[in-house]
């Protein structure tokens, strides 16, 4: 019987530093995220009736950069130094968590003006991750083994989906029992952890050789844009990220409303509900690996993001303390599947040297899809609130968690459809061109 260390669970010495990074990373990330989010809504707007206007706005600034960013950064990664990118990328998103906490702390700043600071900092720190997450794809796709792209990809995720249990879990707390900004200090430790990491790596700091002939910045940015749309599963995978961008676009702004507006919960509860959709993930990081010995990673890839669907119809639906919590754990472990079966997907199909921007292009179909979707809801909201009859008959948070919700369950089932048929020829033809 073959024994397991921490050498071969963990791959390699670099995956390990990897992983730990985008652990580290994560964690300063989501804590932020699930702050500020807690701040707004209990705290610093909780009585302005602008309240979801002014969660769509933080929802836009950390999503903004995807859409513009995004494309022009992972074109650039494709021949950059991916170590230095991701060092200069934490060190930057420290100096703006540094900055916004000396300029709340030093004035005497409105509710709004607040507001409009968070939102500041939360796109700086959304631009420098579309420098980071390209550089950090590039990095894992000559760091890991081509046979053990799977389990590399679950274990990168057991560590997002632990990470996000813990955030999600904390961030509340931390609020209630010691304010916003000590919150955002351990934050900006976890980015600092992160660079540490990165630092730490062997024989990755020079950047990623290609077989293909090197080509000029924005020749070398349409031909990851045509590679993309010609190439069927490519294709495929980015029509479900789409789909996944209209649900969060709508969840985000809507689910703190819904947790505790429609379910009354206090922000502890709130964060315990939450911590219930990555502890989902968690669970089925460990599931993962079985699954996908035994279907095609493109097959699970697409009925994880059907189940995904049905999960948050039964969430939306649901009422009382328990159920949202199940409802919601099961939605973590259909994300996790999507997203586990998604990356050696695209590792499997994406040539060497494309790596930063096919995943940077990932990133602003997800936030196109998610901003559109944001600024219809958050307008819906909105308009439910001034007219309170609308309210009284129908519970706005809870239809807008519903529409989302089949939405992805209809996309996911088209797409099931489109994976199960075989390519004709021309597509064929077109994706090899």
């Amino acid at each position: 019987m073959k024994t397991v260390t921490p050498r071969t669970f963990f791959i390699n010495r670099n995956f390990l530093l990897l992983w730990l990074g985008q652990a580290l990373s994560s964690f300063g990330e989501f804590l932020v995220n699930a702050v500020v989010t807690v701040w707004l809504v209990s705290d610093l707007l909780a009585d302005d009736s602008r309240l979801p206007l002014a969660i769509g706005l933080t929802v836009a600034a950390a999503t903004l950069p995807r859409i513009f960013i995004a494309p022009l950064a992972g074109a650039w990664i494709d021949s950059a130094r991916p170590v230095r990118v991701m060092v200069i990328a934490d060190a930057v998103r420290i100096f703006a968590s540094l900055l916004f906490m000396a300029a709340y702390e030093s004035a005497n700043l409105t509710p709004w003006q607040t507001l409009c600071g968070v939102s500041l900092w939360l796109l700086i720190n959304a631009t420098a991750a579309q420098f980071f997450n390209p550089a950090r794809a590039c990095l894992m796709q000559i760091a890991i083994p081509e046979e053990r792209r799977i389990e590399a990809s679950a274990k990168a995720m057991f560590s997002l989906t632990g990470v996000g249990i813990l955030s999600s879990a904390l961030g509340p707390s931390l609020f209630a029992w010691v304010g916003a900004m000590s919150a955002f200090v351990l934050a900006t430790l976890g980015l600092a952890g992160s660079g540490f990491c990165v630092l730490r790596t062997t024989g990755l700091a020079a950047c990623i050789e290609s077989s293909l002939p090197t080509e000029p910045y924005w020749r070398a940015l349409v031909s990851g844009v045509r590679l993309a749309w010609s190439h069927r599963t490519i294709r495929l995978m980015m029509l479900g990220t789409a789909l996944y961008g209209i649900s969060l676009g709508i969840n985000n702004p809507v689910l703190p409303l819904f947790g505790m507006q429609t379910l009354a919960l206090e922000p502890s509860a709130y964060g315990v509900l939450m911590a219930a959709f990555p502890l989902g993930g968690l669970s089925a990081t460990l599931l993962s690996p079985w699954l996908s010995r035994r279907l095609r990673a493109e097959t699970l890839t697409c009925g994880a993001l059907f189940l995904l669907g049905l999960a948050n119809l039964a969430f939306a639906l649901s009422s009382g303390r328990y159920v949202p919590m199940l409802t919601m754990y099961l939605s973590g472990m259909c994300f996790a599947t999507y997203a586990v079966a998604q990356g050696p997907v695209l590792q499997m199909h994406i040539p060497a040297g494309y790596m930063g921007r096919i995943s940077s292009l990932s990133n602003p179909v997800l936030s196109i899809a998610s901003v559109l979707a944001t600024a219809g809801v958050t307008a819906a909201l909105s308009h439910s609130q001034a007219a309170l009859w609308v309210v009284s008959e129908l519970d706005a948070n809870t239809l807008a968690l519903s529409v989302s919700a089949i939405i992805v369950l209809v996309g996911g089932a088209l797409m099931l459809y489109s994976v199960r048929r075989p390519a004709s020829a021309v597509e064929m033809a077109r994706a090899n061109q």
